[in-house]
């Protein structure tokens, strides 16, 4: 008889430092709410399993040293354009800016498991209480036809349609690098050319405002070319 699989409260563990992480999540495996192996920063298999959920995706950040505090503010707020985020911080770490910068909720990672638990369970029921399902956008019907892609062209693509908000390309970059060392802007706009290249026999186009060398993007249209709002 299969095993039957198991239902995390969280959907993907995040680690700026996944060998920091590692004594964590058997701390917590008795408590049945992470996910046994956490995924490193910029992992695309990651976001693209966040963005494919059927309930709004719930991400613990796990942060494991006071060298991952500079930048983390940013972190958290491209993170929680495309899942809601609990951010496991360093004791006495400030949380006034984590919580504005999107975070549902900051906690100091040497919690007692079972408290631990008990916090990250009451996350994940109040936003099922506050989010009633939805398909994700990048599983909408006129998507569909750009699935078979390089993986990494997917799950941009996904990234693209499925914010919560548009994306500067500051945000994109942190995203997409690795904990260490962001995308470089040159890398990003290589991606996002192929990208448009890909959409434009599909009649899509990426739909973006650039402005002072910041660019955002603001999601896909239906039309020829990469359409681009200068003001």
């Amino acid at each position: 008889m299969a095993e039957e699989e198991v239902t995390y409260p969280v959907s993907i563990v995040l680690s700026l430092q996944r060998e920091q992480t590692a004594p964590l999540l058997r701390t917590m495996r008795s408590q049945h709410v992470l996910p046994a192996l956490s995924h490193t920063w910029g992992s695309a298999q990651a976001y693209g399993a966040l963005l494919h959920q059927a309930v709004t995706p719930l991400t613990v950040l796990d942060v494991p040293g006071p060298q991952w505090i500079k930048g983390l503010e940013q972190r958290v707020r491209a993170l929680s354009n495309i899942s809601s985020v609990v951010v496991l911080v360093p004791d006495h770490t400030e949380s006034v800016g984590l919580l504005l910068a999107g975070a549902a909720n900051v906690i100091p990672r040497d919690t007692p498991a079972e408290e631990l638990a008990s916090r990250i369970a009451a996350e994940r029921r109040w936003l099922d209480m506050r989010h009633s399902p939805q398909r994700p956008a990048a599983d909408a019907e006129q998507y569909r036809s750009l699935r078979p892609w390089q993986y990494s062209q997917q799950v941009l693509l996904d990234i693209l349609s499925s914010g919560s908000r548009p994306w500067c390309c500051h945000d994109l970059c942190l995203l997409l690098g690795t904990a260490g060392e962001p995308m470089s802007r040159r890398a990003l706009q290589a991606r996002t050319t192929r990208l448009s290249e890909r959409l434009m026999p599909h009649g899509i186009s990426l739909d973006y405002t650039a402005q002072w060398g910041r660019t955002t993007f603001v999601g896909l249209v239906e039309g020829p070319g990469m359409a681009e709002r200068r003001r």
